[in-house]
């Protein structure tokens, strides 16, 4: 019992200790960094008037091919769309991943017929999104 109880003081008067304080610490906040992600909000597109690009950009669809986390593969799989399709290939990066697009659409129905050609490639997984598109001039 007295070795119990002297080994119990001991633990205590050991643990009391602040060997370790919290102002020991120099915790400095992230650093993140900023994020655009798309959007069709009016606000946006205002501010976009005012910076006298050369391309206009619009509402329209894209038809996407594929999404990977490794750019390498998206830009062999470019290169290889380009010989087969007249139109632009865009490889966009949009958290956390890289996304393959194809084409500048006004409407919905000329993406979805350039969307069953894009199957017949041998893309299978290609779908219609939108986004905002460049105008051509």
């Amino acid at each position: 019992m007295r070795y119990l109880l002297l080994f119990f003081l001991l633990n205590f008067a050991i643990c009391q200790t602040d060997f370790i304080k919290p102002s020991d610490f120099n915790d400095n906040p992230p650093n993140f960094p900023n994020v655009v992600l798309p959007s069709f909000s009016t606000e946006e597109i205002d501010k976009k008037d005012n910076l006298d690009l050369s391309n206009d950009f619009v509402k329209g669809y894209r038809v996407q091919i594929i999404i990977s986390q490794n750019e390498n593969e998206l830009k062999e799989i470019q290169e290889s769309l380009m010989q087969s399709v007249d139109q632009k290939i865009y490889i966009i990066f949009e958290l956390p991943n890289y996304k393959l697009r194809v084409g500048n659409f006004l409407n919905r129905k000329e993406a979805e017929n350039f969307q069953k050609k894009i199957v017949r490639l041998g893309y299978r997984t290609a779908w219609v999104v939108p986004t905002m598109i460049e105008m051509e001039n």
